[in-house]
């Protein structure tokens, strides 16, 4: 587990922020694919939780950009609205990664994900702070599941994906706590923040365990994970 309450990245403004999408939008992943290989054993164990995640990480971040514009009007900071296209267009890629995975070893991309659809429909019932607590949540859960997966096959194509996107969603997360810390009832905010975790926690493990088993996860560790970070989370947002 990694503790970025110490990085300088927590005293970022939304100008800071600007700049360091732009500078790490220069450095995107070029997959080793040569002389990579899956068993069909580890091809089963994979493809189901990746499709899912997949679909989680693309986004045309339509209703995204509508309420992150009012929000920058609100704030009086014009920055943000350019901070919340980049990080579409990063997580955008994440998804490229893993659906360029999948048509490697001639996986059909799920057009319609039943849990992605949940995420997105919970992500619209309101303003920004919904769309943020759903982000947020789902980036701390990402964290698990690609620290997992990484180790759930030998495919070294697989792990550099992997590596990069907790390069990312790290950086993802101190961004959209900064952003919660610009929201009042924070008390109100930390009991639902916990609650969805919870909620979220337990759907994801159903859904994916047997890539976290493989990888030598407990639900009790994979629980303790997500908490761990949510608790940085929550420290930052309420700075």
């Amino acid at each position: 587990m990694i503790n970025f309450m110490k990085s300088n990245m927590n005293h970022f403004s939304y100008e800071d922020w600007k700049k360091y999408f732009e500078k790490n939008n220069t450095h995107r992943l070029a997959i080793p694919f040569q002389n990579d290989t899956l068993t069909d054993k580890e091809k089963k164990l994979i493809f189901s939780s990746i499709c899912k995640f997949e679909q989680g990480e693309y986004s045309d971040g339509k209703h995204l950009k509508k309420v992150a514009d009012i929000f920058a009007k609100k704030i009086h900071d014009n920055d943000y609205k350019y901070c919340i296209r980049w990080f579409i267009k990063e997580e955008n890629a994440h998804s490229g990664y893993l659906k360029s995975y999948m048509e490697h070893y001639n996986v059909c991309v799920k057009e319609n994900v039943v849990l992605d659809n949940i995420f997105r429909k919970l992500r619209k019932l309101a303003g920004l702070r919904c769309e943020v607590i759903v982000l947020v949540t789902a980036e701390i859960i990402a964290l698990s599941y690609y620290d997992a997966l990484m180790n759930a096959t030998k495919s070294h194509a697989l792990k550099a994906i992997c590596r990069q996107m907790l390069h990312d969603e790290i950086p993802h997360i101190m961004f959209q706590s900064y952003t919660l810390s610009h929201f009042k009832n924070k008390f109100y905010i930390k009991f639902i923040r916990i609650l969805f975790m919870q909620i979220t926690s337990i759907v994801t493990w159903v859904s994916c365990y047997k890539v976290f088993t493989s990888a030598g996860w407990t639900f009790k560790k994979f629980m303790r994970n997500n908490f761990y970070y949510l608790s940085q989370s929550i420290k930052l947002s309420t700075v």
